[in-house]
This record gives C-alpha cells, structure tokens and sequence, in this order.
C-alpha cells in the first residue's frame, strides 16, 4: 500500500520508567531480564523495561525497574550497574533529539 502524502508516519511509543514519560522508541533505551543479569539493548528476549538516558537514578528510587519486569531485584550492585550503563547514553542519546 502506497503512502498517502501527508499521512503521519506512526511511530512506537513507549514509556519511560524512571520518569513517567512517554516518548518515541528511538529516544529509550531498553533494559531486559536475562538468565546471568539483566541485558541493555533493544534486541534482547523477554519482558523489557523502557528508559530514557538520565531517568535511570529515578527509575532506582522509585524500584520501578523490577516491577516493570515483573521480577525480584535479584543483585542490586547489578541493577545499579545496569543504570549507570544506561545513564551513560545519555550524551550519545542527546545529538538524536530531545530525551523528554
């Protein structure tokens, strides 16, 4: 099917964990539950929680990442490792576009 002129492309939209937001899927970083840990990248299987570079501490304080999971915390230096990865993207995520 051809597309129409002026016709929105649609986009995925998810939301952010840490602060709630919602936001295209380009502009989140996705963190999955693995059998070793937990797994940062939009490829990796199971139930998946979506973060938006920088919004990793709140999605910490507010213990958002296992329940998005539906999962213990299992190790906790593990999960905060995980976010710091995370909030590392957060410059190479900023020349894409606004984060939120």
């Amino acid at each position: 099917m051809p597309i129409l002129p002026g016709y929105p492309w649609r986009v995925p939209i998810r939301m952010c964990v840490g602060c709630r937001a919602t936001g295209e899927q380009s502009e989140l970083v996705r963190v999955a539950r693995t059998a070793s840990g937990f797994e940062v990248g939009r490829t990796a299987p199971g139930r998946g929680a979506w973060l938006h570079p920088g919004c990793g501490a709140q999605a910490l304080k507010r213990r958002a990442i296992p329940r998005a999971l539906r999962s213990d915390s299992g190790d906790p230096a593990q999960l905060a490792a995980v976010v710091v990865e995370v909030d590392a993207l957060a410059p190479t995520w900023a020349n894409q576009g606004s984060l939120h």
